[in-house]
């Protein structure tokens, strides 16, 4: 069925009170990074760091950290007369605004009010827009969500666990694209990583999930359905006679893909604009130390700096069959980048059309996601929590998102490929611990 470009146009605006910003705002989002939160110097208290400007979900914020060393997110414009709190001053026990010097904490109480007479209660009638922030894995959380629905935070293996090394990134990366285009639209697209991303030399094998290297036995590939989103399951061959890549890639929601070490975040600035965080995890070996290879998967940008069973200078001869030697191509960020970003279309305000858009089967992953999004915008209209939302005694356990990629012959993949979510969970985490 074709769609419509009038609902698919109030499926992607993400603001306060659209149907798609109120389901992102029933989750905890990334805001920042705790390093680029710490970047700078206060005036007054030398370890006061200067407050952050951010932008989530089309609300423009400022992030600072107190005296306690909490971050606190506050609207951006002072409640007093509307001056940018971002060139205001962080204080033991607040932000002060540069205008009048009115003083904020940071669950939003107005603390001093210099201009005002001394012992009038004004300042006590003053609540400025806040919102609860969680700092963990080198990242900064907020709830933009009503107060009283606020769920306990996720607890996901890349930011919990303890037995091993964990990275943040910069959270530099910005796209000129909806957020929800990259997670509806492109985590499960598992087509797109063949195709756009490389994974074959040259252009002879197009087709390669559907009938393998050299002729090998097709690529099986399922998708499914998981207590926090979607995932999609393969096996592939490598470059490795015998050698064999199973794969998983799942879809948390809102705006979420991760493998057991590694979690990204595809989090709306606005309904244009996408901001990327991520969080790798590597985990000790047998002997408490990590692995040289396993620091190489950890910092690595392409398999062959990662030590994957592919044939030497894997980055220098990967053929991008559709532009071998374009100038721009700079791998797979700005694949993605030209993929999402190009869909818009000037004469609809930057939205694709997709009223012209054309579905096959190899789109299962795609309106499988589209589905699943229709189905918690109606939980949150109904007043039921979305998917993924853990409450109760179960919130204190890790999240057990199974998909580290492992490396296995074509029987012990296919036993994977084949074996339930539950049993894949404990099956994965052994080989990862193996690694």
């Amino acid at each position: 069925m074709p769609l419509n470009n009038r609902e698919m146009d109030e499926l992607f605006k993400l603001g306060p009170g659209t149907p798609s910003g109120e389901v992102f705002r029933r989750y905890w989002l990334p805001v920042e990074t705790s390093a680029n939160l710490d970047g700078g110097r206060g005036p007054v208290r030398p370890s006061a760091k200067n407050p952050v400007r951010v932008k989530v979900l089309g609300e423009n914020l400022v992030l600072f950290r107190d005296a306690t060393g909490k971050p606190g997110l506050l609207e951006e414009h002072c409640s007093h007369r509307g001056t940018s709190l971002v060139y205001g001053r962080v204080e033991d026990e607040g932000l002060r605004c540069l205008y009048h010097g009115w003083l904020y904490d940071r669950d939003g109480n107005c603390l001093d009010m210099p201009a005002e007479p001394p012992g009038r209660r004004f300042r006590n009638s003053v609540k400025h827009p806040s919102y609860p922030c969680v700092e963990v894995g080198g990242l900064i959380f907020a709830y933009l969500g009503p107060p009283e629905l606020q769920p306990p935070f996720p607890r996901y293996p890349a930011l919990f666990r303890e037995d091993g090394m964990r990275v943040a990134g910069k959270g530099n990366r910005i796209q000129k694209s909806n957020a929800l285009l990259q997670t509806l639209d492109n985590v499960l697209d598992v087509w797109h990583r063949e195709v756009a991303h490389g994974w074959f030399k040259g252009g002879e094998p197009v087709h390669a999930l559907h009938h393998g290297y050299n002729g090998a036995p097709a690529t099986p590939i399922r998708f499914e359905t998981t207590p926090w989103g979607a995932c999609y399951v393969t096996l592939q061959n490598t470059r490795t006679p015998g050698v064999y890549e199973y794969h998983e890639t799942h879809a948390l929601f809102p705006c979420q893909r991760a493998r057991t070490d590694t979690i990204n975040w595809a989090v709306p600035m606005d309904d244009h604009t996408t901001r990327w965080f991520g969080v790798s995890f590597v985990p000790f070996g047998p002997d408490g130390q990590i692995s040289d290879a396993a620091l190489r998967r950890l910092h690595a940008d392409t398999p062959a700096d990662a030590g994957g069973p592919f044939y030497e200078g894997w980055f220098e001869d990967v053929g991008y069959w559709w532009n071998t030697g374009h100038p721009l191509r700079q791998g797979p960020i700005w694949e993605d980048e030209a993929i999402m970003s190009t869909q818009g279309r000037e004469e609809r305000g930057g939205l694709p059309d997709f009223e012209k858009m054309t579905f096959g089967s190899s789109d299962r992953g795609v309106l499988l996601m589209h589905k699943l999004w229709d189905e918690q915008i109606a939980r949150v209209q109904d007043g039921i929590d979305p998917v993924g939302i853990v409450r109760g005694a179960e919130s204190e356990q890790i999240i057990p998102v199974p998909g580290q990629v492992a490396f296995v012959d074509r029987e012990e993949g296919m036993r994977l490929f084949n074996t339930p979510l539950e049993e894949r969970i404990a099956t994965l985490a052994e080989k990862v611990q193996a690694r």
